[in-house]
């Protein structure tokens, strides 16, 4: 697993923690070695999840990611026809579960990251999806009508022009971060059918509106500086929906889930630590420490709404 720092000992760089491990090493003849040999990559899922915490046995992350998806898609008139533009697809975790959930003829993905591009790429050329193509590409989510018109190829040549557009357009645990999330609606209606197209996010706001001034304003975009989540698209709900209809939206849907977000994946981080405390580098297991904090807090504060987001896109303006 990317990630893991398989030690001996939690040594210190200083002379006598690295005398210490040097004795170790000689009295050891295997150590936590075998440890790569157990090592088993199920999935490379990145989202908060959707976590029932009553189930027994827990919920593995994986399980929680695909629950989200499942959310996130469904009741969206998914056929054998459809030609999905996944935007922010991770490592294709999700894009490969969709196309084994829903079937659809094509999705296309985009992500600003090259490494988690390169990752997915592997993972859809390894795993087959009859009946769907997945193609995947890095570009910024904040320019899908240039991706559109520099990507020919997204659509059978004997498409019309005016057809090149996606059914659906989906985004989970993702939209936070676009600089600005309003001109992405924006341009996600642009990309989209109109009057048929389906967008469909998982996402964040907020719960209570946030300081407008002084050292609270200063503490708050300092908090979403360091998620690299831009300021601006921290909104109450009234907000939100008003950048839907402002985009061209119709017909929405904002349905807050946060009860089974925040502590649900709080509980599993703990757990994880838990399981590989002492297998990982202090780094890590200090970052991670760093995050179960912030999703309790997040959770009993009741400061962020976790949502989900579906609407329909509206006809073309005159």
């Amino acid at each position: 697993m990317v990630g893991l720092d398989i030690i001996h000992a939690a040594a210190s760089e200083k002379d006598e923690g690295r005398a210490a491990k040097a004795r170790l090493d000689q009295t050891v003849m295997y150590g936590l070695r075998h440890a790569f040999l157990n090592l088993e990559v199920t999935g490379w899922w990145f989202s908060m999840g959707l976590w029932d915490k009553e189930r027994v046995p827990p919920m593995r992350f994986q399980d929680a990611c695909k629950a989200l998806v499942e959310k996130v898609t469904s009741h969206l008139h998914i056929t054998s026809t459809s030609h999905i533009l996944d935007v922010g697809f991770g490592c294709g975790d999700q894009d490969v579960y969709m196309a084994q959930l829903h079937k659809p003829a094509r999705i296309t993905g985009i992500t600003i990251e090259p490494i988690q591009h390169h990752a997915a790429q592997d993972l859809v050329k390894r795993t087959p999806t009859p009946g769907t193509d997945i193609n995947l590409y890095v570009a910024d989510a904040s320019k899908l009508p240039q991706f559109l018109e520099s990507t020919p190829d997204l659509f059978a040549s004997s498409t019309p022009s005016s057809d090149r557009l996606f059914s659906h357009v989906i985004s989970i645990d993702s939209a936070y971060h676009y600089n600005t999330r309003a001109a992405f609606l924006k341009n996600a209606a642009q990309v989209l059918a109109p009057n048929t197209g389906r967008l469909a996010l998982s996402d964040m706001i907020l719960a209570k509106p946030a300081p407008t001034s002084g050292f609270g304003l200063s503490i708050f975009k300092a908090v979403f500086s360091a998620m690299e989540v831009p300021s601006v698209n921290m909104k109450m709900i009234d907000e939100y929906r008003q950048d839907l209809i402002d985009a061209g939206f119709v017909d929405i849907e904002i349905e807050c889930i946060e009860e089974r977000v925040f502590s649900g994946l709080a509980i599993h981080v703990e757990n994880q630590i838990s399981r590989f405390g002492g297998m990982v580098g202090p780094s890590v297991k200090w970052t991670y420490l760093a995050l179960a904090k912030v999703l309790w807090w997040l959770d009993r504060s009741k400061w962020l709404h976790s949502i989900v987001v579906k609407a329909r896109n509206g006809p073309r303006p005159s």
